[in-house]
């Protein structure tokens, strides 16, 4: 898909909570729910359709050679390098993922109780030196080479 080229990238997901929300309705409620516990919406995003998991980009393929190469290096330092693939996976198999702009740790576990009572899984919140793993992968798994499994 070359015309992803020149899109948005996320290169790496510093200050934000991201969770995968199986159905539609779940991901609307969950961005409510968020508002309502006062998360500004502007620091709320729902990712849908191949635009936004072309911003993902979990391998790099769509932003050509120099993401491909990143990706790699990240490959190889970070144990948390293959997470981006997974969320990629989860909305082109018709999945939300939600992205929380939040650092404080407080607003950060606050923002997990909403996004766990909203049946969200797979939550992560991207630090600037540790991630921080929330919730694990619920039922079954994106179809991933083996190499993205972590």
């Amino acid at each position: 898909m070359s015309g992803s080229r020149g899109r948005k990238y996320v290169k790496y997901p510093r200050g934000r909570l991201y969770a995968v929300l199986d159905k539609p309705e779940a991901a609307a409620r969950a961005v409510d729910a968020l508002v309502a516990s006062g998360i500004e919406a502007s620091r709320v995003e729902v990712l849908r359709g191949d635009v936004a998991a072309d911003t993902l980009d979990g391998t790099g393929a769509r932003h050509g050679l120099g993401a491909r190469l990143r990706r790699a290096v990240e490959f190889t330092l970070m144990d948390q390098a293959p997470d981006l693939a997974w969320y990629e996976a989860a909305i082109r198999e018709g999945r939300s993922v939600i992205a929380v702009r939040v650092s404080h740790e407080a607003a950060v576990r606050a923002a997990v109780e909403v996004l766990r009572a909203s049946d969200g899984h797979f939550i992560n919140h991207y630090g600037r030196f540790a991630t921080e793993e929330f919730e694990r992968w619920r039922g079954r798994e994106p179809n991933l080479p083996d190499y993205l499994r972590r």
